[in-house]
């Protein structure tokens, strides 16, 4: 019997995949993507479902199953899909718990609330540009001027963002497959490598590296353009998060 179901592809999923194995809970782990799976394979009582769900397939698979609980431990920046979670659980009336990632804030940096205003300023700046947003916010790069020479993407090391990068006009020179977090001198490495002048990234706390990547860029001189995270949902830490589910062991 299934008693949480973790939407996760994040270090926050992880760790209520380890919690909930070692206290004996067994789990359904939906990811998105391969790489999102690869950190708990290994793990007892968890069972991964790989691929993107819409709304109806997440209440398909809760009344397939009937978790006593929910936990959407998706991207701090994936609403959609929390927005879909949200439904799916009151549609089929199962209890759910959403993890909060702690902000990061950094006065060196350059906030943006949304990403038009960031290509917007991106237009009247020169130089290279260090995008660290991921294959799906790649299309919107693909509007500035000279993107093929200017912008170097990095983006999980999965076929589909690959694919996806290459057919908007990417080369492969310009893309750097790799799943963090990275330390911060790799950071350095990877910036200094490409001479990137700007680096575009997005609050992804200190659980996603974010301040690793501050220091590297603020170390090569480089311009830090963040996009905000959205307008905090409501939620719970991921430690509380451990200690509830460890509860649905006892």
């Amino acid at each position: 019997m299934i008693k949480a179901l973790v939407f996760g592809g994040t270090s926050e999923g992880r760790k209520l995949c380890e919690i909930g194995a070692h206290c004996g809970v067994p789990i359904i782990y939906s990811v998105a993507t391969e790489a999102g799976a690869r950190a708990v394979e290994a793990l007892p009582l968890v069972e991964v479902r790989i691929g993107r769900l819409g709304v109806d397939q997440m209440a398909e698979l809760l009344f397939e199953n009937v978790p006593a609980q929910v936990y959407d431990a998706t991207h701090p920046y994936a609403e959609e899909a929390s927005r879909n979670i949200a439904l799916a659980c009151r549609r089929a009336n199962i209890p759910l718990v959403r993890i909060v990632r702690e902000s990061v804030k950094e006065r060196a940096c350059i906030y943006f609330d949304n990403m038009d205003d960031l290509i917007d300023w991106l237009k009247g700046e020169p130089g290279g540009i260090f995008v660290t947003t991921g294959s799906s916010s790649a299309r919107v790069f693909v509007g500035l001027p000279q993107y093929q020479q200017r912008v170097w993407l990095r983006v999980l090391p999965c076929i589909n963002s690959l694919s996806h990068c290459l057919a908007l006009g990417y080369g492969p020179d310009k893309l750097i497959c790799m799943q963090g977090p990275f330390s911060e001198e790799l950071n350095r490495a990877m910036f200094k490598a490409t001479g990137a002048r700007i680096l575009v990234t997005k609050d992804s706390g200190r659980t996603g590296g974010f301040p690793e990547k501050i220091r590297a860029a603020k170390s090569l001189g480089m311009l830090t353009a963040v996009l905000a995270k959205p307008n905090d949902r409501g939620g719970v830490s991921v430690e509380i998060a451990c200690r509830h589910i460890a509860r649905l062991g006892l």
